[in-house]
């Protein structure tokens, strides 16, 4: 019995030492810089907006937008776009049969006023519209990725490269 007790104690102390050794090496930082904002190059993104809570039937809002930006510079991109809006009624929702759409639209970038420092402000003025769309976007995932925040209107999305 003494043998496995020992057997028993050794393993606990390799394991312990393991894992203290491990709690000693170099981690991650999860507060890295994240990274550089895009100068260059195209991401696709889906944005969605939400229907509003508590809307009487029957409701038109909510858009779903299909969207390429094409960045040119650190201050500039342009936007391709198709967005899809419903109906909603007390029978269900139909896809609203106008779709807005654009291309080519030019984006202003500028660094966020409050937030992350390496957050942008995007912003363009779809054709037609009488204001500007307005949205905080901050790049992640190794600059693969921007998040994308509404700022004129409750949206959200994603852009991926």
């Amino acid at each position: 019995m003494k043998l496995n007790s020992n057997l028993k104690q050794q393993f606990l102390r390799t394991v312990i030492g393991g894992a203290l050794i491990a709690g000693m090496l170099p981690a991650t930082n999860a507060f890295a810089a994240l990274p550089a904002f895009p100068t260059s190059g195209s991401c696709a993104m889906l944005v969605t907006q939400p229907v509003p809570y508590g809307a009487s039937l029957p409701a038109n809002a909510g858009y779903n937008m299909l969207a390429i930006i094409t960045f040119t510079s650190a201050t500039a991109a342009t936007i391709e776009f198709v967005a899809t809006r419903l109906n909603y009624a007390t029978t269900g929702a139909t896809v609203d049969p106008t779709h807005p759409s654009d291309a080519g639209v030019a984006v202003t970038i500028t660094p966020v006023a409050n937030g992350p420092t390496s957050g942008r402000r995007i912003s363009f003025t779809p054709t037609g519209s009488p204001a500007a769309l307005m949205a905080n976007a901050i790049a992640v995932n190794g600059g693969s990725t921007i998040l994308i925040q509404g700022e004129s209107d409750a949206f959200s999305g994603v852009c991926q490269f």
